[in-house]
């Protein structure tokens, strides 16, 4: 599904554009990726573990941008790739149509600028256009800032999954299981 592209303003005054990527963001996307990985322990891999090939991501974006009821939006800087939202269903067989699955990130110098909560505000409104019925999302457990953002917006913790990261260093630390009723 594609993002009907949107100009907000943040906290600071600046303009930010919201819209699908395009194939031609591809290498883009990828340093982005490898980014917001570096600046935070609480995203899913390393930034040695963003392997994907510019070609890799094309595809990506070509998949996210036909799906039917999937989409990500970008939140662009002039030309900066600063922020980042996906949704996708969790099935399309229909004991499972009704979910969604959720996930965020923000490059640290556009923190504190209200970006995330647009963002988070954007993707709930695609997820009831696209008829979900609940979104759902998994956050480390020492991500506090996160997870008071998504209680702002009405997300509850349902479940916990003990030692859900595993951290090079060899520490864990849990993952909280997040949900959001839609209807």
């Amino acid at each position: 599904m594609i993002f009907k592209e949107k100009t907000i303003s943040l906290k600071n005054g600046e303009t930010c554009v919201l819209r699908s990527p395009e194939v031609e963001d591809a290498e883009v996307m990828l340093d982005y990726l490898r980014k917001t990985t570096a600046e935070t322990d609480y995203l899913l891999r390393y930034p040695e573990e963003v392997t994907m090939t510019i070609e890799d991501e094309i595809n990506y974006i070509n998949h996210v941008r036909e799906a039917p009821r999937g989409v990500m939006i970008c939140a662009f800087i002039g030309n900066k790739l600063v922020g980042n939202t996906h949704l996708m269903p969790v099935g399309e067989v229909y004991k499972i149509s009704h979910r969604a699955t959720f996930g965020i990130a923000v490059l640290k110098e556009a923190w504190n600028l209200g970006l995330g909560s647009t963002l988070i505000t954007e993707i709930l409104k695609v997820a009831g256009e696209a008829g979900f019925e609940l979104v759902e999302l998994e956050v480390a457990g020492p991500n506090h800032k996160a997870i008071e953002l998504y209680k702002k917006f009405g997300f509850k913790i349902y479940g916990t999954r003990e030692k859900g990261f595993k951290f090079k260093d060899g520490t864990y630390c849990d993952e909280h299981l997040m949900l959001k009723r839609i209807r």
